[in-house]
């Protein structure tokens, strides 16, 4: 690809293995300064590049917000990836209330308290322009 991205701060969450990794990866071959954030800790990234963060938590949110401004000053780039689902199959209707919970607390309120916590602090202003 050819996607010039240079100089362009990218922010990946989930961004150690899989899709997130690829994610990272594309990222950085583009020549993106990049950021990214698992919730157990990551060897095979160099330290620069990863934030250890549980993003299921507020405090987990502020974290990855504070080394996002820390290490790339503003965000250009927001690409969520983190996620996953221990709910049994069968849909929708299957789930009871305490799994409907469990399953936003991790895919959907996380990238909702991340959202908004870029956007008081380091998100890009030309977005607003």
């Amino acid at each position: 690809m050819n996607l010039d991205l240079s100089g362009k701060r990218v922010l990946v969450t989930g961004g150690t293995k899989g899709v997130g990794r690829a994610v990272v990866e594309l990222f950085l071959a583009e020549g993106a300064k990049v950021l990214t954030s698992a919730r157990q800790a990551n060897s095979e990234l160099p330290a620069e590049l990863f934030v250890q963060a549980d993003l299921s938590t507020p405090k987990g949110c502020a974290t990855l917000v504070t080394a996002a401004k820390q290490r790339l000053g503003s965000v250009d780039i927001l690409v969520h990836v983190l996620g996953g689902s221990s709910a049994p199959g069968g849909g929708f209707a299957a789930l009871d209330d305490a799994q409907w919970q469990r399953e936003l607390n991790l895919n959907l309120f996380p990238a909702v308290r991340l959202d908004r916590a870029l956007l008081r602090c380091c998100w890009h202003k030309s977005v607003y322009n």
